[in-house]
């Protein structure tokens, strides 16, 4: 799935960015007007206002008419701090930053500037060979003034902010959240199989919305997830997915589920079956599928335990009151989380 020139920003100053957001907040409407406010000529206030728009802070309202959005409101109510979580999350959440944040973590090593161009150029076919650096300019400009990704020896690695993700969220069911290479083929792979069951992600999306209400599957959710980025890792997530992560160059898939005495079992089948979905949407077969619930098995359900680890290559876990438990075994191959 290519991404088109219009969600790849050209307005190299983040701090600009956020003046944007902060015009409009005042009263600026047009992109002129914008421009007036952040000192710029009128075709850098388009590139600025488009910016922020990508980043979802403000949003066109008719012909050469901005407005902030809801997220854009909280930022400007929020003091420093949280307006710096706001705006690492609202980058991070663009879809060419969630394309290469990913492609980073597949290259511990670091990336070039033009390791970075190539990359980005075969996901953005339709933009030419010239505006592409100007473009690649600006993304990096922005990730390493939050500090998203560092420059060592001239070559660009993650930095300290993505310990701070929470979890990356993809909004999108179609969208790759952990390549194995990061080319294109794997996206459209991803697309192609999303669009082929959308009828029954769409049921699955709403079965998955009804549970995260649940505060039993929140909690495993923030529990696990801390455990992934205290490991260094990051965690993500889609409408579907709970949660998934790339550790030491191995991919995790995660189910969550609430259990109690009387269902444990049929949530235990339920999970198992999305987690196999899960990794066929994903395209990533070798990912390693985790289930965690909620409770301890009883006694008449232990059984399931080792048919989940060994029969099925599921890891099983389960919480005990705000810590994971596991066998020895799975201990062993999921260190990282304990």
């Amino acid at each position: 799935m290519p991404i088109g020139s219009s969600d790849i920003p050209q307005a190299d100053n983040i701090e600009d960015v956020v003046l944007t957001v902060e015009s409009v907040a005042q009263g600026a409407r047009t992109y002129q007007e914008i421009a007036t406010f952040i000192n710029k000529v009128g075709r850098q206030g388009r590139y600025y206002r488009k910016a922020a728009e990508i980043l979802g802070l403000i949003h066109p309202s008719g012909k050469n008419n901005s407005l902030l959005t809801r997220r854009g409101r909280a930022f400007i109510r929020s003091n420093e701090q949280v307006r710096r979580r706001i705006l690492i999350e609202s980058v991070l959440g663009s879809q060419i930053i969630r394309r290469l944040v990913p492609y980073l973590e597949l290259h511990p090593e670091g990336l070039t500037r033009e390791n970075v161009v190539r990359f980005l150029s075969q996901l953005t076919p339709h933009i030419g060979d010239s505006m592409l650096p100007r473009r690649v300019s600006t993304i990096i400009s922005w990730l390493t003034s939050l500090n998203i990704i560092a420059e060592i020896d001239g070559r660009y690695v993650l930095g300290e902010s993505t310990r701070d993700i929470r979890i990356l969220e993809f909004t999108n069911n179609d969208e790759l959240i952990i390549p194995i290479m990061g080319e294109l083929g794997e996206y459209n792979i991803v697309q192609q199989r999303a669009a082929q069951a959308r009828s029954s992600i769409v049921i699955q999306q709403n079965q998955v919305a009804m549970e995260r209400a649940n505060n039993a599957h929140k909690s495993l959710v923030d529990l696990v997830a801390a455990r992934i980025r205290n490991a260094g890792a990051i965690p993500r997530s889609n409408q579907l997915i709970d949660l998934a992560t790339r550790y030491n160059s191995q991919s995790f898939i995660f189910e969550m589920k609430s259990t109690t005495q009387k269902n444990i079992r049929d949530q235990i089948r339920k999970g198992m079956s999305q987690l196999y979905e899960y990794r066929y949407l994903q395209n990533n077969p070798n990912a390693i599928l985790v289930l965690v619930i909620d409770n301890p098995l009883p006694r008449e359900n232990v059984w399931m335990r080792d048919y989940l680890n060994g029969d099925r290559q599921i890891y099983f876990l389960w919480d005990g009151k705000g810590s994971l438990f596991s066998t020895t075994e799975v201990k062993t191959e999921l260190n990282f989380l304990f």
